[in-house]
């Protein structure tokens, strides 16, 4: 009885211990931790979206005050604050101010593709908002 509670820890830790060998082999980066930004919204881009309300999926680049820009994935239950009111990623405009629970993009991933109010239109900047005044 003893010799199979050895063998069956034995097994458990070599199957645990292989887990970890061949996610660490694979090359997959460790998760990059959610954490808590603030700032006014230069870009947005929508990937796709679900049929369903905050299925959407995109990213934003967001000015943050007296800090660098930083864009954000943002992914279905992301949380997005824009005032006192949780908002999704469909609901935003550049020019927002928010606050965002979200994880940092690397800066080398490409945002090719992003577009303003219209698919098709090319991406309103800031400068853009602040330049033509109504």
């Amino acid at each position: 009885m003893r010799h199979v509670n050895t063998l069956g820890v034995v097994l458990l830790c070599t199957a645990l211990c292989g887990g970890w060998v061949s996610r660490g082999s694979a090359g997959a980066p460790p998760p990059t931790p959610v954490k808590q930004y603030t700032g006014q919204i230069k870009s947005i881009k929508i990937e796709k979206c679900g049929l369903q309300p905050g299925t959407c999926e995109g990213s934003v680049i967001l000015a943050q005050p007296g800090g660098p820009e930083v864009t954000l994935a943002i992914l279905p239950g992301t949380w997005l604050k824009r005032g006192d009111q949780l908002v999704l990623i469909d609901e935003l405009g550049v020019g927002n101010y928010v606050t965002a629970q979200a994880t940092p993009l690397p800066a080398t991933a490409p945002r090719e593709g992003t577009v303003g109010s219209n698919p098709g239109e090319r991406t309103i900047t800031l400068e853009d908002v602040t330049s033509h005044r109504l």
